[in-house]
C-alpha cells in the first residue's frame, strides 16, 4: 500500500518526461511539491509548484517522474496529471500513479531557501596537528600540554561571519566577504528554531564552490557539503526544512 509508504506531508520532486537535458551539463526543470492528501487508491493531491513566488501550472495530461522524500528514504514513480484546481486560495492538482513505487538510491536532499546568519571558522592543517597530538598525548611533559591546548584554543577563536541563503541536508550555500578554496573545510555554528525551540547545530563542512557575486564584487557565494554530519543531525535539519516549507504553503508562498 503506497500510503504505508509514502506520507501526507512529504516532499515530491518532480520532473517532466520527454524532456532532456538541453546542453552538457544542464539539467532538466525541476518542480517541488508536496502530498497533501489521498484522493483514491492511486491518485493523489498535490500542491502546485512555485518558482520566484508565482504558480508554475503544470498541464493536465503531462506524465511526470516523481520522487518521494519520505522519513524512510527517497521512492520513486511516474504519474499523469490528471486535474487541477484552486481549495482555499491554494491551487492544486491530482496525480495518477502510473508505475509502482521504488526505492530510490539518489543521494539529494531537498533545499530550501532560507535566511540565517551564522558564525564560521577555518578547519586548517594547524588545528588537524594539533588534535592529534592532543589525541595520542605526545608531550614531554604536562607544561608542554597546556602550551598545545592554549595554541589550539587560540587557533579555534578565529570566527567569520556568514549569512545562509539556503540549507538542506546535505548542505549549504552562504555569502561572506572571504573566498574560500574548494576542498578546504569549515567549522559552523548554525541557529535552528523549531517549534519555539532554539538549537546551535555546530556542523563541519567542506567547500564544493566559492565564486564573486555578480553584482557585489567584494562578496562570495560559497557552496558547503556536510561531513562528519550524523544521522540525527541530518534528520533534524530535514524536519526544519519541511517544517518551514509547510508554513510558507499555509501562506501561500510556496
Amino acid at each position: 500500500m503506497k500510503d504505508q509508504i509514502i506520507n501526507i506531508g512529504d516532499k515530491v520532486e518532480m520532473y517532466k518526461i520527454g524532456v532532456l537535458s538541453e546542453g552538457e551539463g544542464q539539467v532538466r526543470r525541476q518542480y517541488i511539491s508536496q502530498l497533501l492528501e489521498y484522493v483514491e487508491m492511486d491518485k493523489i493531491k498535490l500542491a502546485m509548484p512555485m518558482e520566484g513566488g508565482r504558480i508554475v501550472p503544470l498541464t493536465v495530461g503531462d506524465f511526470y517522474e516523481v520522487c518521494f522524500y519520505t522519513s524512510n528514504g527517497l521512492y520513486q514513480s511516474s504519474v499523469e496529471i490528471v486535474d487541477r484546481y484552486k481549495e482555499d486560495n491554494i491551487y492544486l492538482m491530482i496525480a495518477e500513479f502510473t508505475s509502482d513505487l521504488e526505492k530510490c538510491q539518489r543521494r539529494q536532499y531537498y533545499r530550501l531557501e532560507h535566511i540565517i546568519d551564522i558564525n564560521y571558522r577555518d578547519y586548517s592543517k594547524e588545528e588537524e596537528i594539533l588534535e592529534r597530538r592532543l589525541k595520542v598525548n605526545d608531550f614531554a611533559n604536562e607544561e608542554a600540554r597546556a602550551s598545545c591546548i592554549k595554541i589550539l584554543n587560540e587557533v579555534r577563536s578565529k570566527w567569520h561571519m556568514a549569512t545562509i541563503t539556503d540549507i538542506s541536508g546535505g548542505g549549504v550555500r552562504f555569502n561572506t566577504s572571504r573566498e574560500h578554496k574548494i576542498g578546504s573545510l569549515l567549522y559552523m555554528n548554525i541557529p535552528i528554531v523549531q517549534n519555539g525551540i532554539s538549537r546551535m547545530f555546530e556542523l563541519k563542512g567542506e567547500v564544493v564552490s566559492s565564486n564573486v557575486l555578480a553584482k557585489r564584487t567584494d562578496y562570495y557565494e560559497t557552496r558547503i557539503k556536510f561531513v562528519d554530519i550524523d544521522r540525527d543531525e541530518r534528520e533534524e535539519i530535514v524536519k526544519f526544512i519541511f517544517a518551514q516549507e509547510r508554513k510558507m504553503l499555509r501562506k501561500g508562498m510556496v
